[in-house]
């Protein structure tokens, strides 16, 4: 028997075993009928007659037997079996082996992210091109992408000293900004609320209620200094390369070195809380509950000025080279000429106190009680944007570029597109307190 153990089920009775099919050499001939071009046949699999040649087809005579059974009739000739080839296409042409390596880069830089992220692996030669500088740098250019490089690239290792590594960062990073991906890590040590905080890529610096200002380590989340001082809740804070400073609701303005976290200078002249700081190579600026702002040296830590104006607490500032922005429970924003205390403009719209303002040298982004977040052209002094969705106080936001994040009462974070006025993300907390302040920069957002 043959190896290919097939049974014709109509004559299982009699056992008779069909012969496997086999495959003939059959060249195209008006006598025979192909099978359909998308029709294949396997050899495991039992085969199919297709249409015969009428010419060839003869029946073998019937054999007799002593057996009273019926005879079984059957051709005695191998059938036709035809196998549809699909023909092969023709071969592309492989521009890398024909355009300088320079122009296959440019090429391929038009592909969208995930199409070009199947380019190594097509073949070694496209691998080369996919990893080569200028097509990630063009990438990065065309994103208008600004990537911060370590100061000494000496510390880079061989896959961080490239353009592709750098791009696959940010644009992972764009990603989760979009998704909302985050995530979460908790800094335990103060005793009571945080009501100010700002950070870099190396720490984080917090002010509290419990009147201590802590330094933390970003990369091990542990606090490596703490700075007392204050004789009340410290409520704002700033710092730079030198110095930090800081506001108490003790009435007083603090200044630390920052390398050996010492107090250099304490600055009275408030008669209320300190409500916001904001200081450059020149001027100290504070704001107060006592509705004045008043303006120090930077070097000498002398008073220089002091600018009354608001009916209400001064309760944010911000300083932009020779202006000054501040906000108040008044409901005004008041732009100023820091050298001379000279008021510039007003704006007037919000239907509540404020709580929190930026300042960028063009626009003006304000928060307040009336739950809403205002843009305003400094030039014209006209709110340009109303952003709506905050269900309480707007305490806090900051701004950078297209983004806007802002905190409030309502123990929600949320970012906006400042171009579009849409709320991007919405993140819930999860604190049982309100959120008093918030950072952030392009990988983080600290409250």
């Amino acid at each position: 028997m043959s190896q290919h153990n097939y049974h014709n089920t109509t004559t299982s009775d009699y056992r008779i075993p069909v012969a496997p099919p086999h495959i003939l050499q059959v060249e195209m001939a008006d006598d025979i009928e192909m099978a359909d071009a998308d029709t294949v046949y396997s050899a495991s699999e039992p085969y199919t007659i297709l249409k015969l040649p009428t010419s060839k087809t003869t029946s073998s005579k019937p054999r007799h037997t002593t057996s009273d059974k019926p005879v079984n009739n059957y051709h005695d000739i191998k059938p036709a079996v035809i196998w549809s080839v699909p023909q092969q296409s023709k071969k592309g042409i492989d521009f890398t082996t024909l355009l300088p390596a320079e122009l296959c880069s440019y090429i391929i830089s038009f592909l969208d992210f995930d199409s070009l992220m199947t380019v190594p692996k097509v073949c070694r030669i496209w691998a080369s091109i996919f990893y080569t500088d200028e097509l990630w740098r063009i990438r990065t250019a065309e994103n208008n992408w600004r990537l911060k490089m370590p100061d000494d690239a000496s510390t880079l290792s061989e896959e961080e000293n490239s353009w592709y590594y750098w791009y696959k960062q940010r644009y992972q990073l764009e990603t989760r900004w979009k998704l909302g991906q985050v995530a979460t890590h908790y800094l335990v040590g103060h005793v009571d609320s945080v009501y100010c905080l700002q950070f870099d890529d190396k720490k984080i610096i917090t002010g509290s209620r419990d009147r201590s200002i802590k330094v933390w380590d970003l990369q091990r989340y542990q606090c490596t200094h703490t700075l007392n001082g204050h004789q009340g809740s410290v409520l704002c804070l700033e710092y730079n390369d030198d110095m930090i400073v800081s506001g108490s609701s003790d009435h007083t303005v603090i200044v630390w070195d920052m390398k050996t976290k010492r107090m250099k200078a304490k600055l009275n002249g408030h008669t209320d809380g300190v409500s916001d700081i904001s200081f450059d190579e020149r001027y100290i600026v504070s704001s107060s509950k006592d509705t004045s702002i008043r303006i120090w040296s930077s070097h000498t830590f002398q008073p220089v000025l002091m600018i009354v104006g608001h009916l209400g607490a001064v309760n944010a500032i911000q300083l932009r080279g020779d202006f000054l922005v501040s906000a108040s429970n008044d409901r005004m924003i008041k732009l100023w000429q820091v050298s001379t205390g000279t008021l510039i403009r007003e704006f007037v719209g919000h239907e509540n106190g404020l709580a929190c303002v930026q300042y960028d040298g063009k626009r003006i982004i304000s928060g307040s009680n009336d739950r809403t977040i205002r843009i305003w052209d400094a030039e014209t002094g006209i709110c340009t944007m109303k952003l709506l969705g905050h269900r309480g106080l707007v305490r806090n936001l900051r701004s950078d570029g297209d983004k806007v994040v802002s905190a409030g009462y309502d123990r929600s974070i949320r970012v906006w597109d400042i171009n579009t006025g849409t709320c991007l993300l919405n993140f819930q907390s999860g604190h049982s307190s309100w959120i008093f302040d918030v950072h952030f920069d392009k990988r983080r957002i600290i409250r």
